[in-house]
């Protein structure tokens, strides 16, 4: 893997350059495996070249120059058998699948995970940097992500958040194994991190369903956010000193885990199994959920129903909102149950957008200030929606 080195004259581990392939005359041997996955590195980012998805030859030097195998000494296989252990024993099987463009779940209970490093390039590159920038980034991870932004800029620039101690602590020392020392801390990301307020840039690397006002106050004037909204990509940039920030949604589907500060909803292993066993109100369906096959079709659903997952559990299709409430459908008929209809609220959702003449998500525009955000179609001025915050941000 690449050297890095202290800029001559500072003392400061967040003053760094990337010097390729020069080894200072102290530095250790690489080992076997530095070696193999140097190959495997270079291979990965030339493939994310080649497809067109690394387009700047400066995140192209940061992803060669970053190690992903030393943010994830571990991860979880889906098998029949159920999840699998992959970990830095198995050598090259565990290096190989590293360096894949695919995302790595880290922890068995699949809260954490690495992602898909063109999904991750797709994301820093829209964040438009020149280079002396201050970038916040909201679920710290692995610290895979933190260093790529170290490596592109410098330690001193960023600022990654977590809610979760554990990972913070481990992307610590992830960071610090490859030789990056960003400032890092364990906090609520719905708040952002004001003590070192204003920022340039803030990339979140969770779902949202709705941006947190906190994100904009701590945006500077001109500054682009650039986070998961519902199963798109939003990228917006703040109007001057004014507190709207207006943008668009990238052409990339993203489906992330959801950004963790939620208490008290219902399990969903609870509510997968009251689904598929409970009786409850029936009636026959207007639209299967054969539609979200339709990526179209499911980036307005995901924006306007954010609470609703669903899921095929044999012979039914089941679909369930985080309050509760559930939906069966099976045999030409749905059944729901809880506070609400969840499949009716589905279907007319699904039936505005058919109206729309069946938009595709480049269509969609952003306009955000606090509290108030709207998304418009084309160059109306009319939001075809509204997002709401969740009851307890």
């Amino acid at each position: 893997m690449g050297i890095r080195s202290t800029i001559a004259g500072s003392d400061s581990p967040g003053d760094r350059r990337y010097l390729g392939d020069q080894q200072p005359m102290n530095a250790p041997l690489p080992t076997a495996i530095d070696q193999r996955a140097t190959e495997l590195r270079k291979a990965m980012v030339g493939a994310l070249v080649t497809a067109g998805t690394i387009v700047d030859p400066r995140w192209q030097a940061a992803f060669t120059a970053v190690p992903r195998h030393l943010f994830v000494p571990r991860f979880y296989q889906n098998t029949i058998e159920g999840p699998s252990l992959i970990e830095a024993s198995m050598g090259d099987r565990w290096l190989s699948m590293i360096y894949t463009d695919t995302h790595l779940v880290t922890r068995a209970d699949v809260t954490s995970s690495s992602t898909a490093p063109s999904l991750m390039a797709t994301m820093l590159q829209a964040l438009d940097l020149i280079g002396d920038e201050t970038v916040l980034e909201i679920g710290t991870g692995t610290g895979y992500n933190a260093a790529l932004l170290s490596e592109r800029l410098t330690d001193r620039q960023i600022v990654s958040i977590d809610i979760d101690p554990r990972s913070v602590n481990a992307a610590r020392r992830h960071l610090a194994a490859a030789g990056y020392h960003p400032l890092l801390a364990a906090t609520d990301g719905v708040d952002g991190y004001p003590t070192r307020a204003q920022y340039d840039r803030i990339i979140a690397t969770c779902r949202l369903d709705f941006i947190p006002p906190a994100w904009l106050t701590q945006l500077k004037p001109t500054g682009t956010i650039v986070t998961p909204l519902g199963a798109g990509i939003a990228r917006i940039t703040k109007h001057d000193d004014s507190a709207e920030a207006r943008g668009v949604f990238l052409p990339d589907t993203a489906y992330f885990m959801p950004l963790r500060h939620h208490e008290g909803q219902s399990s969903v292993a609870d509510l997968i199994q009251t689904a598929v066993s409970s009786p409850g109100r029936t009636r026959g369906y207007e639209y299967d959920s054969t539609i979200y096959r339709d990526n179209a079709a499911r980036f307005w659903l995901d924006l306007t129903q954010p609470d609703v997952r669903t899921m095929q559990v044999a012979a039914a299709a089941i679909a369930f909102h985080l309050d509760g409430s559930w939906a069966r459908l099976t045999d030409g008929t749905v059944t729901q149950g809880g506070p609400r209809n969840v499949w009716d609220e589905v279907e007319s959702a699904h039936r505005t957008w058919l109206q729309a003449g069946k938009p595709a998500r480049q269509r969609y525009r952003l306009a955000v200030t606090g509290q108030h955000q709207r998304i418009l179609l084309d160059n109306s001025p009319s939001p075809v929606h509204e997002l709401h915050p969740p009851q307890d941000q």
